[in-house]
């Protein structure tokens, strides 16, 4: 097995995804603050962002994108497959539904990856700096 991660369809690999997602929506954040006349730095915004998007998760909601990654729409297509399903003959369409549904936003990017990923970039840019 190879340690190469797959490509999507654009040439971006899923962690960069993930801290795409993120940057964007601690971007939005940080803007709409700064909109009101709040000014944060980048760790504060960090905090704020990873609070508010704990607290959505809470609730039981899921950031996702709202068109399907290459990565969402392959989960959608395997959803079904042998091993992935329970071993009955029939079921109805709406349980068909609901897996493909759950496979799309496992595979869907993860801002908490992406949360990571910037924390160790910055943290080995800083590191760089001293």
């Amino acid at each position: 097995m190879s340690d190469q991660l797959p490509a999507c369809s654009d040439q971006t690999f899923p962690h960069q995804l993930d801290r795409d997602t993120w940057r964007i929506l601690k971007k939005a954040l940080k803007t709409g603050l700064s909109d009101r006349g709040i000014c944060v730095g980048d760790d504060e915004a960090s905090l704020i962002t990873r609070f508010m998007l704990e607290q959505i998760e809470k609730s039981g909601l899921r950031i996702v994108p709202a068109k399907p990654t290459s990565e969402m729409q392959q989960a959608i297509k395997k959803a079904l497959d042998e091993g992935k399903r329970m071993s009955v003959t029939w079921v109805k369409p709406r349980t068909k539904q609901r897996w493909r549904y759950q496979a799309a936003i496992d595979a869907a990017p993860s801002w908490r990856r992406g949360y990571e990923l910037d924390q160790a970039a910055g943290s080995g840019q800083q590191d760089e700096r001293d």
